[in-house]
């Protein structure tokens, strides 16, 4: 045997390694078989290399500088993603790279340090078939194209309405909980099948107990069903002022479950869709415009057609915030005790409660200086007290006692003397 391009081959277990040399004296170099598996591939790298702790801390000291460049070139790699897809789906991503990364370190320095019969010794404790195996990849395979799905999904739709504005914001939330729904289902039914399990057999098999549940969690049930209903009736849209079943506030989503609201105190509200559509629900962002109710007096020896129209001019001349049609207009509301109640009414354009809040404070303070400066009197409560003239005559009991300088003496009694009988 010649000592340039020589061949041998060993039997290690069931599998057949193929060795060579270019040059004696030099180490063989280990050659992939398809008969080999991983472990025995890297019982032949530890035969081949890292005899000496040398090469072992050489080695180690090579795998962390490349799990260090690695990771960084992640890191970077995450700003333009960024840029382009969602910051959850970049951060996930890079979080699986990383993970992956950091499994093929684990496993080199095993194969450095001369330990690979212990990872041996734990994967064959698992007793994992190759076929069960496949059958995982798969799963997690088909839930990452699910996700992967989604967001993709999502992103078309925002792009339809952000950009082309195809569709509205209301149908944009219709269209991201429909396509997540479809999509969860059927990766879900692809779960089924890949795991050898029947549909069919699955759902009559959880009819009673889906009946159990379903009236057990019938709220819950109402609550999604009243979604769909919502989302598809579309009685308001995100960024409407609602007030249902005594909450008022801000729109700011809309869930199959549930619709949030954010209150004027700045909290946030969830309130079932089963009671959002079985209460009364008011929308004052519906027509695009608010009406907005002021009460105000004036003293009653006032001019109140010259009031009347102080206040209305008042109006008229306040902001950009109060629509001139409907024009804003005082009427006479009733009589109350110090005065006569007049009413300001005006309409708001583009109703939110800061620009009612706003307008309101504007047109009351516009108004109370026309008052002033015009004369006009603001009552304060106030009573008048009319003293009433005495007349009619007056009763005396006779039979009370009367009260004389001398002392009290009975009305109609007999005064008897010193002298005694006569």
């Amino acid at each position: 045997m010649s000592a340039i391009g020589c061949r041998s081959e060993c039997s290690i277990g069931r599998s057949t390694v193929r060795l060579d040399s270019e040059t004696a004296g030099h180490r063989r170099r280990p050659r992939w078989d398809a008969t080999m598996n991983v472990f025995e591939y890297a019982k032949e790298l530890q035969r081949a290399y890292f005899h000496t702790l040398g090469e072992q801390l050489l080695g180690t000291v090579v795998l962390f500088g490349l799990l260090a460049v690695a990771g960084e070139a992640i890191r970077r790699a995450g700003r333009p993603l960024k840029r382009r897809y969602s910051s959850r789906l970049t951060e996930a991503t890079q979080a699986g790279a990383v993970a992956l990364l950091t499994v093929g370190v684990v496993l080199a320095l095993a194969v450095v340090w001369h330990v690979t019969g212990f990872v041996e010794y734990l994967v064959k404790s698992a007793s994992v078939t190759r076929f069960e195996a496949a059958r995982v990849l798969i799963t997690i395979a088909v839930l990452v194209i699910a996700y992967l799905l989604i967001r993709l999904i999502n992103r078309s739709i925002d792009r339809l309405s952000e950009e082309y504005d195809a569709i509205t914001d209301h149908q944009s939330e219709v269209a991201y909980h429909v396509a997540d729904v479809g999509v969860s289902v059927f990766a879900f039914m692809g779960l089924l099948v890949i795991w050898g399990i029947d549909p069919g057999q699955l759902f009559v098999g959880a009819g009673v107990l889906g009946a159990v549940l379903g009236y057990a969690a019938r709220d819950t049930l109402g609550a999604i069903t009243a979604g769909f209903v919502l989302l598809f009736s579309r009685p308001f849209r995100v960024g409407d002022w609602i007030e249902v079943d005594g909450h008022e506030g801000v729109v700011r989503d809309v869930t199959i479950v549930n619709t949030k609201i954010r209150t004027f105190d700045d909290e946030h509200v969830l309130i079932p869709n089963n009671e959002v559509t079985s209460n009364p629900l008011i929308n004052r962002s519906e027509n695009d415009r608010y009406r907005v109710d002021i009460e105000m007096s004036v003293d009653y020896d006032t001019d109140l057609d010259r009031a009347m129209a102080v206040a209305t001019e008042s109006m008229e001349d306040h902001d950009d915030r109060i629509r001139e049609v409907p024009s804003p207009r005082t009427v006479l509301k009733r009589f109350a005790d110090s005065g006569i109640v007049l009413e300001l009414r005006f309409w708001v354009d583009k109703p939110s409660a800061r620009r009612v809040w706003a307008s309101k404070t504007g047109v009351i303070q516009s108004v109370k200086t026309a008052f002033d400066r015009e004369g006009i009197t603001i009552p304060f409560p106030q009573r008048t007290l009319n003293a009433r003239a005495e007349s009619g005559f007056d009763v005396t009991d006779r039979g009370a006692p009367e009260r004389t300088d001398s002392g009290t003496r009975a009305r109609g009694s007999t005064t008897a003397t010193d002298g005694g009988e006569n």
